[in-house]
């Protein structure tokens, strides 16, 4: 067997979150064709963190016939009886309520839905979509080769190239959230997660691309995206208190291309706090998010995050809250999910559900993450109902999904006004 081996320092930090992920309705996954995956997954890659067992910080390689006798209790089905709602809201609150203890992922069953609950500590949401088609359906080939020092390699290619991205780097602001006052006023508080779901039409993500060329040329879609994000939780009642914006960014993007064989598994995504000139302008978001990667943040974010974990210090479960509190928003882009496209799907792409409840940090943090599959555009938003207005936060999911191009230029062409086509 492989020895067991220690959790990078940037790994053990996420050991406290989890992935979510709830997909379907899908034909033929079984608990006997997932606990299958698995155990293939496992003779192939027995260091694999996913077939492992967490011990502290440590992944510790489980001996071939105990790890199938756990899987019994790793991948189950559902009762038939079990609650009375939508099959995918079912599962996702059956996941959460359960912690994954020593094992890093487990996998729920349910009406044709298939619900899977990961460690944050194996990997960020690159990482985990890449895992999750090989469990339901896609074929399990071998681990492709990590990049060793991935971190390291980068930096030094991106600022070793040229020189002057150092100056750069220490010219370009770097705005930080603010810290709410210590004595604003505050109300007894206990963590209370929730999520909502909406998808958008099939034809949404087409029409959306079709018009951000013809106004906006050269702004992502993941910038109209957020600025519409902004824009709904507004529209909702729920405006942020601070200018910016909390966006991740994968920073996989400055390996050098002689590694591009490999894998950057484990956590390399970098949160960082933008202030466009107006949050709300898809452009102005695109020029912030192109700014902080060009001056090569995410890389020395993730740097600061490694260094942060040899404190080794874990924050306490905050108990209060502000009376006026306000979101403090996380966006994530996932991307095309072009994995996803190939699982065995029992629908057509409009009725397909991709969702997922990421942990929601903090009090007042708000998570919205988009993915992208068929044309259509799949919102999840995660929060704490202790703290915010649930139908508040669940109309500005809906109106994302509804009318991204109205939210950002308050009215006018819009690819799709009404209702998103599915909401959870």
């Amino acid at each position: 067997m492989v020895p067991g081996r220690r959790m990078s320092l940037r790994d053990a930090n996420w050991l406290q979150i989890d992935h979510l992920r709830v997909i379907g309705p899908l034909a033929g996954v079984t608990t006997t064709t997932v606990r299958d995956a698995l155990s293939t997954l496992h003779a192939m890659d027995p260091g694999n963190p996913a077939v492992c067992r967490v011990d502290g910080h440590r992944w510790v390689p489980v001996d071939p016939a105990r790890y199938r006798a756990a899987l019994a209790g790793d991948v189950a089905e559902l009762d038939a009886g079990t609650g009375g709602g939508e099959p995918a809201v079912v599962l996702r609150g059956a996941l959460a309520a359960e912690p994954l203890g020593d094992r890093p992922v487990r996998v729920l069953l349910h009406r044709g839905f298939a619900g899977i609950r990961v460690s944050h500590a194996i990997g960020d949401g690159r990482v985990f979509s890449a895992l999750v088609p090989r469990l339901f359906g896609a074929a399990i080939e071998p681990s492709p080769r990590p990049v060793r020092l991935p971190l390291l390699r980068a930096a030094v290619s991106y600022f070793g190239r040229d020189p002057r991205r150092v100056g750069a780097l220490l010219r370009v602001p770097r705005p930080v959230l603010p810290e709410p006052g210590p004595h604003e006023p505050s109300r007894p508080w206990r963590p209370d997660p929730a999520s909502h779901y909406a998808r958008s039409t099939v034809d949404l993500l087409p029409r959306l691309r079709e018009w951000r060329a013809a106004r906006l040329p050269g702004v992502s879609t993941a910038a109209v995206l957020f600025a519409a994000a902004r824009a709904a939780f507004e529209e909702c009642g729920l405006a942020p208190d601070h200018p910016g914006l909390m966006v991740l960014m994968d920073a996989r993007r400055y390996v050098p291309e002689r590694f591009a064989g490999g894998f950057v598994g484990g956590n390399f995504t970098a949160a960082q706090y933008l202030e466009p000139s107006d949050p709300r302008d898809p452009r102005a978001v695109h020029e912030a998010i192109g700014a902080a990667v060009a001056a090569g943040r995410p890389l020395t974010s993730l740097a600061l995050r490694d260094l942060h974990g040899l404190r080794g210090r874990v924050a306490p479960v905050p108990d209060r809250v502000r009376v006026n509190a306000a979101p403090r928003l996380t966006l994530t882009h996932v991307g095309r999910l072009d994995g996803f496209a190939g699982l065995p799907w029992a629908c057509p792409p409009a009725g397909r559900v991709l969702m997922s409840a990421p942990t929601p940090g903090g009090t007042e943090g708000v998570t919205v993450s988009f993915a992208e599959l068929d044309g259509a555009i799949h919102v999840n938003v995660t929060y704490h109902r202790s703290t915010f207005d649930e139908a508040a936060v669940r109309r500005a999911a809906e109106l994302i999904c509804a009318d991204p191009v109205g939210l950002v230029t308050g009215g006018g062409y819009s690819p799709k006004c009404g209702s998103p086509a599915s909401a959870l």
